[in-house]
């Protein structure tokens, strides 16, 4: 973020100062072509990967691959924390994901609040036994 800023303001001081008509056609022409690329490189990648797999659930956002870890499960939305996470803020103040029904289709929503039940289940039997 930094070398962003640092570039507008070297390029409004060259403005101001001294750029030939062809210095500043070239300089907003890669500007737009590197933007353009931006735009394709982003609408190319998927933007949201919700599933199940041999080791849990996930969630595959940005081209970041989280584990979920499920607090509560209803006909309208799931709500599962990142599991895992290691820094302290995390572990302080915790991530969490919220997954409405309208994101999935009615199938795969049905399996995964499926699972997420399981799972919560399966925590709560876990923490009785303990205690």
């Amino acid at each position: 973020m930094l070398w962003l800023v640092l570039a507008l303001a070297y390029v409004a001081l060259l403005q101001i100062f001294w750029m030939p008509a062809f210095w500043r056609a070239l300089l907003y022409l890669s500007v737009g072509l590197g933007g353009l690329v931006l735009m394709v490189q982003r609408f190319r990648q998927p933007l949201r990967k919700i599933g199940i797999d041999d080791q849990g659930g996930f969630i595959f956002d940005l081209g970041v691959y989280e584990r979920l870890l499920f607090i509560r499960a209803n006909s309208l939305q799931l709500i599962a924390k990142v599991d895992k996470e290691k820094s302290l803020f995390r572990r302080v103040w915790p991530k969490y994901r919220v997954i409405y029904r309208d994101s999935l289709s009615s199938r795969e929503y049905k399996i995964l609040r499926s699972y997420a039940a399981q799972q919560i289940l399966l925590r709560r039997s876990e923490e009785a036994k303990n205690h």
